[in-house]
């Protein structure tokens, strides 16, 4: 049976046929979900040049909504199709796509996410009048997310991320000065891979095993905004203690 001009489909089949497509295909984020969909077959390029006739289509006749719903998708591999075919029609929710399935949270709460990480904090409360764990947390969830804050070639945004860290030592230097950093000991075990650094950097002086183990793991996990910081954090707290000793 050969396949129907995509110029006659309806909307709502132009938009099945490309869900379909895109589950068939597979996307570049996870190899280990039916691998053998990337063999580069005869099907597999069909596929390809279909989803091509499909997407100018799609662009041409379908609602901007209706394009958004497919970034919004909880299937990774329709909403990644769908960031790397129209992005045009919303920027800011292709990327959120993107930064949701690595990150692995939808899209909606990835956009939530970056949006959050690039407002500053309110003047008020100020540091020594809430409570500094929870401000810790919050300053090193923004500063994990500041790795999808980038543009164009770059998802870093390096002068942010710089920005949010300055931050975290004041509220360091606050809870030093409180003789409260064992608050932070649980933090050495969060899942987010940024605050369980930061809390080492800071617990070194009260729990060092514990805090160079956790950088230790950081440094292996060879994670792209972590790992080098962790490497250095380590070499200085190696260093110093060798100076003590």
């Amino acid at each position: 049976m050969s396949e129907r001009n995509s110029a006659d489909l309806a909307v709502p089949d132009l938009v099945d046929e490309f869900r379909q497509l895109a589950v068939q295909l597979g996307s570049a984020w996870d190899f280990s979900k039916g691998p053998e969909r990337y063999r580069r077959t005869p099907e597999r390029a069909a596929r390809v040049a279909r989803m091509n006739t499909l997407t100018p289509e799609m662009r041409m006749r379908a609602p901007a909504d209706t394009l958004r719903a497919l970034l919004n998708d909880t299937d990774d591999d329709i909403r990644a199709w769908a960031a790397m075919r129209f992005d045009e029609i919303d920027s800011d929710l292709a990327y959120s796509a993107i930064a949701g399935i690595r990150e692995r949270v939808s899209t909606e709460e990835a956009q939530r996410l970056i949006e959050h990480a690039r407002t500053a904090p309110p003047p008020r409360p100020t540091l020594t009048e809430m409570s500094l764990v929870a401000r810790f947390s919050d300053a090193c969830l923004r500063e994990f997310w500041t790795r999808h804050c980038g543009r164009d070639s770059d998802p870093l945004d390096v002068e942010l991320r710089n920005t949010i860290i300055r931050e975290i030592r004041g509220i360091s230097a606050e809870l030093r000065r409180r003789s409260a950093c064992d608050r932070l000991i649980p933090l050495l075990e969060s899942p987010n891979i940024t605050e369980r650094a930061e809390a080492a950097r800071v617990t070194f002086e009260i729990a060092p095993e514990r805090a160079l183990r956790t950088l230790e793991e950081v440094a292996a996990s060879k994670d792209s905004c972590e790992f080098g910081r962790a490497d250095q954090s380590l070499q200085y707290f190696r260093e110093r203690a060798l100076r003590k000793s």
